[in-house]
This record gives structure tokens, C-alpha cells and sequence, in this order.
């Protein structure tokens, strides 16, 4: 950290650990879902699900789009290589509990939380996952995302194991806390070796030479990224109480099975933003070579994951119950055809960001949140969960369509006429 070598050959590299990682907790993760359903009842997975997954996505709020801001800046931070990220975790930190409280105001708590003791919980979970989720940013933009990979597939397995441990004795608080104990120690573990790392590197004579552009610009990046991270992650927000609200708990224990599959291609492609964004930020005069492969990386992932979910992920909804293959199955396969549909609009939003051009990104995501949430409200309740099947598929048609040409150009070694390095 500190110079401005290049790093191009680590493109492949660190995305084939995210892969590995999002692979196999991707596996994992449906295989929670099928030992969950056939250990707890229905309307308790439904509800654990939504209540993870909401924390989840509260904490992408709280982040305030700082995972990007790792990425593009945490390489050539020099001695300030130990500050920002703490910095960051503490108002990830902050500002998640915040959120947390405020949907304990506004959501649907009482499908959502047995007892005033576990809606009290729900802040500190979504503390736990913010910190949790910065951390692989943190990792990715050391150039060490195996870091981030090794701390999720653990954190897959222990979170199986301790649920279903305490299936005989806890309700949906056994699924909640086997989800958020198990992050937070892993959490603590990694951050103790990447603040070691960090510290070594601020150390060093190198470090002195910051790189870093006036906070001006930081500034406008982290409100650019933060708008980004608000439209995306609307979606898988609003999903769960929306489903919740139209078919009830149980309906939304058979969506959980299969979004969580969906949601972990769509985490790792996004992801793979990162080792692309910290590349080409160490190295812009590679930014078309970079580009170029970053694609191609999305699109063999895109098209591996749809694959296995057209053949795979039917076997695997059968395992789980007749009630879990007849509604989600439909879903999972739409899914698929929407999935490759999905790489021209996360390759936009790579150059966007790297370019620190952030507005048209901004508004892409925010239109295609705004399709898919409101076509679902509308074809859920006619169709049930093949409904959000459909929307997802017209909501990234929409967003290819509009990004197709500035994608193309990028690819073609056309910039824009003024690139901010």
C-alpha cells in the first residue's frame, strides 16, 4: 500500500476466491435452508429469514457505501491505511443501529419478532453483519480476498451446525443467533490479521507517499457510492415484508430457500466489482485490458450460475419438501434466465465507479429497484412467488437496454473524454 504499482494479474486471482467463496457458501446456504425447513416449522424459518435478511440489508445501509470507497482508495492510502478503516467500521457500526431502531418503528414486527427481548436484539444484529460485511472490502482492497473467502465459507458451516444444534430447544432465536454469533466472532478474528497487515504497511518507508485525492472528492464518492448501495440494495430489503404482507410467513419460508440462492450469485457478482475497481485504481493504464476481462468474468459467472439453477437448484428444492419444490421451483427458474440479464448493469456500475462518474449508475439502479418492487406488488398476489420471477427478468432487460452502449464502449477502448485517475 502506498505505491502505484500494478496489479492486474490479482483480477483473477481474487476473484476466483470470492468465486470459490460464493460457490460454496452459495451450496451451503441452500443446504441451511433445507435443514432449517425440515427442523423448525414454516412460520418460523419464514420469520427468522426475514429477519436476517432485512438485518442484512440494513446493514448495507449503514454502510454508507464505504466497502466501495476500501476498494477504490485503501490501496494507495498510505499511512492513513489504519485509520480509514476503522473509521469506517465505527460509522457502519453507528449508523446501522440507528437503522435497526428505526425499523423496530416502522416494520412488521409482529410477524417478524416472537418477544420484546428478540426486538430488542435487532440492533446488535445489524451491527454485527455491517462489520461483518465492510470486512470483506477491507480484504479485497489488501489485494487479500482469500481473507474474505476463508471468514465466509467458515461462517457458513457454523452457523448450520449451531442452528441445527439448537433445533430441539430454540424457535426462530436459535436460527437468529446461530446466524450472528458465529459472524461476529469471525469478524473479530480477521480483523485482528488485517489490522496487523495494515499496520505493517503504514509502517513502511513507502507509505509516506499518500496517493489520496482531497477529501473533497472522497467525499463525493462515499454520497455517489451511498446512493448506489440505497437503490440496490432496496430490493432484497423490501422483498421479504412484501412477501410476508401479501402471502404470510409461511409463503415467505419457500420464497427465503430460493432468494437466498439468487441473492448469493447476485452478492458475488457484485463483489467482483471490487478486485476490478482496486486494479484498475493501482494501475489506469490498464483500465481497458482490466475491463475487459472483469466482463468476461461476470459472464462466465452468470452463465455457471444460471445453469446450476435450471438443473440443480429443482433436485435440490425437492429435498426440502413438496410444499418448498411446487412454489419455489417456478421462481429459481426465472430467476436463472434473469440472472446473465444482470451482468451489463453490474459491469456499468464497475466503470461508473471507477471512473468516479456515479450519477448514471445511481440512476440505472434506481429505476430498475423501482420496476422490479413495483411489478412484484403487482404480480405476487396474482401469480404468488413466480410473480417476482417476472419482475426481476423485465427489471434487468430494462437495465441492459439502457446500458448496453456506454458497456460497449468501454469494452471497445472508447473513454470518456476525461478520465479522473
Amino acid at each position: 500500500m502506498g505505491s502505484r504499482t500494478s496489479v492486474a494479474p490479482g483480477i483473477e486471482r481474487n476473484s476466483l476466491a470470492l468465486a470459490i467463496s460464493g460457490v460454496v457458501t452459495a451450496g451451503v446456504g441452500l443446504v441451511y435452508w433445507i435443514v432449517m425447513g425440515r427442523l423448525y416449522p414454516p412460520g418460523e424459518v419464514g420469520a427468522a429469514a426475514a429477519v436476517i435478511t432485512t438485518a442484512t440489508m440494513l446493514s448495507a445501509f449503514g454502510n454508507l457505501g464505504l466497502g466501495a470507497y476500501f476498494e477504490r482508495f485503501l490501496p494507495i492510502a498510505g499511512a492513513r491505511s489504519v485509520r480509514l478503516p476503522i473509521r469506517g467500521l465505527a460509522v457502519g457500526a453507528s449508523v446501522g443501529a440507528l437503522l435497526g431502531l428505526g425499523f423496530l418503528l416502522v416494520g412488521p414486527t409482529s410477524e417478524m419478532f416472537a418477544s420484546p427481548a428478540q426486538m430488542a436484539l435487532f440492533p446488535v444484529v445489524v451491527v454485527v453483519l455491517s462489520g461483518f460485511a465492510l470486512l470483506d472490502h477491507i480484504s479485497i482492497a489488501m489485494q487479500r480476498a482469500d481473507w474474505a473467502a476463508r471468514k465466509n465459507i467458515a461462517h457458513a458451516v457454523l452457523k448450520l451446525l449451531v442452528a441445527a444444534g439448537v433445533a430441539a430447544v430454540a424457535g426462530r432465536l436459535g436460527m437468529i443467533l446461530g446466524w450472528v454469533v458465529t459472524a461476529a466472532l469471525l469478524s473479530g478474528a480477521l480483523w485482528v490479521v488485517a489490522r496487523r497487515a495494515l499496520v505493517q504497511a503504514a509502517r513502511t518507508p513507502a507509505a509516506v507517499d499518500v496517493d489520496l485525492p482531497p477529501w473533497s472528492q472522497q467525499w463525493r464518492f462515499i454520497a455517489g457510492n451511498y446512493g448506489i448501495y440505497v437503490a440496490s440494495s432496496l430490493t432484497p430489503l423490501l422483498l421479504p415484508p412484501v412477501v410476508i404482507g401479501l402471502l404470510g410467513a409461511e409463503s415467505n419460508a419457500y420464497f427465503a430457500i430460493v432468494w437466498s440462492l439468487v441473492s448469493a450469485v447476485l452478492v458475488l457478482m457484485t463483489m467482483l466489482m471490487g478486485p476490478y475497481v482496486a486494479a484498475v485504481s493501482a494501475a489506469p493504464e490498464d483500465v481497458v485490458s482490466l475491463t475487459r476481462r472483469f466482463v468476461a468474468i461476470l459472464a462466465v459467472v452468470a452463465g455457471v450460475a444460471s445453469l446450476g439453477l435450471l438443473t440443480v437448484g429443482p433436485l435440490l428444492l425437492r429435498l426440502a419438501g413438496p410444499g418448498y419444490s411446487d412454489a419455489g421451483t417456478p421462481l429459481m427458474r426465472l430467476a436463472a434466465i434473469a440472472i446473465p440479464c444482470a451482468v451489463a448493469g453490474l459491469a456499468f456500475t464497475a466503470i461508473c465507479r471507477m471512473r468516479r462518474r456515479l450519477l448514471p449508475a445511481l440512476l440505472v439502479q434506481s429505476l430498475n429497484a423501482v420496476v422490479m418492487l413495483t411489478l412484484c406488488a403487482l404480480w405476487i398476489s396474482r401469480d404468488g412467488l413466480a410473480g417476482a420471477g417476472w419482475a426481476m427478468i423485465v427489471a434487468e432487460a430494462i437495465t441492459t437496454v439502457l446500458v448496453a452502449i456506454p458497456v460497449a464502449r468501454a469494452l471497445l477502448d472508447r473513454p470518456p473524454r476525461r478520465y479522473p485517475g
